[in-house]
Order: structure tokens, then C-alpha cells, then sequence
């Protein structure tokens, strides 16, 4: 079965975009970047989130929306772990809560199937990022104990602390989502066929509405 034509760039950016996210650890591995420092690794300038909201946004199937990006998401979390030597670097007590949080990106991004403007790509981004933030640090508040005491003082300090990821998640949002929608769109125009073709993926004839 001839591959859509779509399928082919979508792929090409997910793996891109993976590649990315891994670069820091692979450089980490042969100590060019101390990946435990924080405070001099960029860690939170990351596509992800650009990535689940462009997978949702672009194939045509529901199921392959959410299993593609959430797949590379836990291959890529695996290679960080083999990579730095301690799965925990990739595997740890927030990952169930960041999985559902990149669920929900990837279910605001289907949304934008019926809408798909500047406008619209902007503010369903800067929803997902939100609601990231609200629930990934309510959950971090929630399992961590000797940081944050389990008080509202003590939530309102762990989304304080929060606020400088926050903003480096906002300014990797806006450069990979407009690197990866804008990808899309430039091939769509340059390509009748690119523009034509669903994103279905190879040998699946079963295609879901949004």
C-alpha cells in the first residue's frame, strides 16, 4: 500500500522533534552537558508539548493521535534513562501525571482540526501549557513530601517556583509549534499533495471522525 503523503513529513517532524529532546542526554553521555544541573540545563526548552498538540492537530485517525506521540514519548524517556544510566532520570512518580497531561494536549490538538487558524493554534496552546502547569505541580506538590508542606501556603509556593519552567515551557511552545505547524503548513501550500491527502498511517483502513 502507497504511503500517504502526509504520513511521511508528519513522521519526519515526531521523529525531529524526539531527536531534540534526546540531543541534550546523548550530549550528557559523553560529558559535554551536565544534564543533572538544573540551573545551567535548558531541560524545560522541550517540543514535546508542541508535539502532542501537532499530533493531535494532524492524523486523521484518534487512536494514532494519541498512541504515536505517546509512544515516542515513553521510547524517548526510556533512551534517557539507558542514556544517563539511571532510569530514573527518565521514569519516576510524575510520569503517569505528565502522560495524562500530554493526553490532554493531544485531545486539545483534535480540536483544532475544525479550526485551524494562527488564532486558534495560539490559544489551544496556551491552554495545554496551563493546564500542564496547574496539574503537573498539584500532582508534584501532592507525592513530594519535605519541600512543600501540604498546605494551601505550600501549594501556592510549589506553583510560585514553578512559574520560571512555566515560562521557558511557553517559549518552547511557540518555537516548535510554530516551527512544526508552520512545517506543515509551507509543505501543504508547496505540495498540492501534501494539502489533499489525509494522515492516515500505512495499512490502518480504519479511520475515526474528530
Amino acid at each position: 500500500m502507497k504511503i500517504p503523503s502526509r504520513f511521511l513529513p508528519i513522521a519526519a517532524m515526531i521523529f525531529a522533534a524526539t531527536l531534540v529532546r534526546l540531543m541534550p542526554y546523548i550530549l550528557g553521555a559523553f560529558g559535554m552537558q551536565n544534564v543533572r544541573d538544573v540551573s545551567s540545563f535548558l531541560w524545560a526548552f522541550s517540543p514535546i508539548g508542541a508535539l502532542f498538540l501537532f499530533g493531535g492537530a494532524q492524523f486523521a485517525e484518534r487512536r494514532w493521535a494519541y498512541l504515536v506521540p505517546l509512544a515516542v514519548m515513553l521510547l524517548s524517556d526510556l533512551g534517557i534513562g539507558l542514556l544517563m544510566g539511571d532510569m530514573r532520570m527518565g521514569f519516576h512518580p510524575m510520569t503517569p501525571v505528565m502522560y495524562g497531561s500530554y493526553a490532554l494536549m493531544v485531545w486539545l490538538g483534535t480540536r483544532l482540526r475544525e479550526q485551524r487558524s494562527v488564532l486558534s493554534i495560539v490559544g489551544t496552546a496556551l491552554a495545554g501549557e496551563v493546564a500542564f502547569f496547574l496539574i503537573t505541580n498539584f500532582a508534584d506538590w501532592v507525592v513530594q513530601t519535605g519541600t512543600y508542606p501540604h498546605t494551601l501556603s505550600g501549594l501556592a509556593a510549589c506553583y510560585v517556583a514553578g512559574i520560571p519552567f512555566f515560562r521557558k515551557m511557553l517559549i518552547s511552545m511557540a518555537i516548535y509549534g510554530t516551527a512544526l505547524f508552520g512545517g506543515m503548513a509551507f509543505l501543504e501550500r508547496r505540495f498540492a499533495a501534501a494539502r489533499s491527502a489525509p494522515a492516515v498511517v500505512p495499512n490502518s483502513n480504519q479511520a475515526s471522525a474528530a
